[in-house]
């Protein structure tokens, strides 16, 4: 499948691949992004007519079925507005990723990269990491704010094209490569367009994660959200009282926080025994309420959570200022508290290494896992 990102009359492909196939409960599509397997079952399809809808984000698409190998239509993504659609096409077959320069061997860029990303008021910075195999790349671009998730592509002789899709971001990286140096832009859906640059420095480093989010130490960490079902739940609450509680401040819309959450789960299923807590608050796109708590059981159902998972309100920065004024700023979704036993807060983790970043993930997994051990330990205070 193609999309075409670009909204002028010129066309420029973000390619993915998927399986289409049937069984007893009907049509399911799987999407291969890098090691990303995404099972989508929600296939209607009437006469000429295909209608599929993205598992976890709020995403279809609407196509006309031309024959046995080809349909095409329009991919809705409703996180961008009720206007917001990319055409995309479909092909039977397989074949490459990527077409260009497909026959050539393309050059290694497997390591660590220094990358800058531009807009007009600052310049972001990040990671390239890349993994090569006979032209073959998987990888990821690590920032302060999380990842950018599963990418695939190649290399040429000459150049670098990277895609993914997941129903809530379509990316596309394309860059020259210039001996030790990338030059390209990324392209994110048909609205977004941004220049980036990178050089090989297998030592540069973003800034430690537990440094970027600062808490108000006039203000207590303290809230009260509802459930789905419009129960309160507040932080003092018996359930939470002298427990390691890990408090993940999420939306339903957000990749990274879905590889957070996945995370998140593994832990608590493993340490809840041991009195470790979890409590997920979702900031919403939707400004209906009954939309936003649809989407977060809808999240909850789909990732089996155990722990809970409240409505906190719109995902506004006047919002989330509001309804946690002990963050003094809220930099990333998801950001991630670690509470001692005492109710002191011991960590904060800004965004996410997801498994995107690979040895990172694992990395950072295990720093989390550690300082959740080390609070465990801790007696509680009554």
């Amino acid at each position: 499948m193609v999309l075409d990102v670009d909204s002028t009359s010129s066309r420029l492909d973000l390619p993915f691949q998927f399986d289409l196939d049937k069984d007893a409960t009907g049509w399911l599509i799987t999407i291969h992004n890098q090691d990303e397997a995404i099972v989508v079952d929600s296939i209607a399809i009437r006469g000429d007519s295909i209608r599929v809808r993205m598992p976890f984000f709020d995403s279809e698409f609407r196509g006309t079925i031309q024959d046995t190998g080809h349909f095409s239509g329009l991919w809705y993504n409703r996180y961008k507005g009720p206007g917001y659609a990319i055409p995309f096409s479909a092909t039977l077959g397989a074949s490459p990723r990527f077409i260009h320069g497909s026959s050539q061997a393309g050059i290694d860029i497997s390591g660590d990269w220094e990358v800058h990303f531009i807009d007009s008021a600052e310049i972001e910075p990040a990671i390239g990491i890349f993994t090569v195999d006979n032209g073959h790349v998987k990888g990821s671009f690590a920032t302060e704010t999380g990842d950018l998730r599963y990418l695939e592509g190649i290399t040429t002789r000459d150049s670098l094209f990277l895609s993914s899709f997941n129903g809530s971001q379509a990316f596309l990286f394309r860059a020259a490569i210039r001996n030790d140096s990338l030059v390209g832009e990324f392209r994110s859906g048909h609205r977004w367009k941004q220049p980036w640059y990178g050089v090989r420095n297998p030592s540069f480093a973003l800034a430690n994660d537990e440094t970027l989010t600062q808490l108000d130490p006039s203000k207590p960490v303290a809230f009260t959200f509802p459930d789905t079902r419009g129960i309160q739940h507040s932080l003092a609450d018996e359930q939470y009282r002298g427990k390691a509680v890990v408090v993940e401040i999420m939306g339903t819309w957000c990749p990274n926080c879905m590889d957070q959450s996945r995370m998140l789960g593994e832990l608590y299923g493993k340490y809840h025994k041991d009195g470790l807590e979890a409590v997920a608050l979702s900031f919403e796109r939707y400004p209906d309420t009954t939309q936003a708590l649809a989407a977060i059981r809808h999240f909850k159902e789909r990732l089996g959570i155990e722990y809970e998972l409240l409505y906190a309100g719109l995902a506004t920065r006047d919002t989330v200022q509001q309804k946690l004024p002990f963050i003094s700023k809220l930099k990333s979704y998801p950001t991630t508290l670690l509470i001692g036993r005492d109710g002191t807060v011991r960590h904060i983790y800004t965004g996410i290494y997801g498994p995107g970043t690979g040895a990172r993930y694992a990395r950072f997994k295990e720093r989390m896992e550690t300082a959740i051990v080390e609070m465990l330990r801790e007696q509680a205070v009554n």
